[in-house]
């Protein structure tokens, strides 16, 4: 049986700090992608900074929802933000396994 979330800002709280996590993450590859300067950088590097950008509006998004708990429409959107940053991710690791051989 599927369980309901007992109160409306838990996925808003998960949402905020996944996003700061992968905020991180995508910093920190783009990071490393210039320092190793590895061939398809730009195509990598532009994604990810895309990425960086969807990640920050869910974390926005996600934050108000925190403050304000009749936002339940924006909490919405960050979790679909959230989830095109992760597949978003998903493209960008595919790319980076088919460049590195």
């Amino acid at each position: 049986m599927i369980q309901k979330w007992r109160n409306n800002n838990e996925i808003a709280q998960h949402i905020f700090s996944g996003s700061t996590t992968m905020i991180g993450v995508c910093i920190t590859v783009i990071s490393l992608f210039r320092i190793m300067k590895i061939g398809k950088e730009t195509l990598v590097d532009e994604i990810l900074g895309i990425d960086t950008l969807i990640f920050i509006f869910a974390c926005f998004l996600s934050y108000l929802c925190l403050r304000n708990s009749e936002l339940k429409h924006i909490e919405n959107i960050a979790d679909f933000l959230f989830f095109v940053g992760l597949l978003l991710l998903l493209i960008v690791g595919f790319i980076i396994v088919l460049t590195t051989y």
